[in-house]
């Protein structure tokens, strides 16, 4: 059963993911900002090794988005794995139809 330890995953995938594509960018230099297809079609595999350095630093910042934003996986391990306390809210126990828009 997946539990909160993959969202430490996920969070640490994420970070990783930006930290290399963006060093890839900076070493390339000027060779590091090309991009060399700029059709709008959906891929038909995903291929992260076979792609530009430019793709790769623009896909791997959909890393802190997809599979919940990395605020949401940082409650998550302080919370569920740290222990930490949650936040206080004071509409908990309130239904949605009821707060004050």
């Amino acid at each position: 059963m997946p539990g909160p330890e993959g969202s430490a995953m996920k969070l640490s995938f994420a970070r990783i993911n930006q930290e290399l594509s963006a060093l890839k960018v900076d070493l390339l230099g000027d060779e590091g900002l090309r991009y060399a297809d700029w059709t709008m079609r959906r891929p038909t595999f995903v291929d992260f090794f076979g792609q530009d350095a430019g793709f790769r630093y623009l896909r791997a910042k959909g890393n802190s988005i997809e599979g919940g934003t990395s605020e949401v996986l940082r409650n998550v391990v302080a919370e569920r794995i740290l222990g930490l306390p949650t936040e206080h809210r004071v509409d908990k126990d309130v239904p949605w139809k009821d707060l004050p828009r």
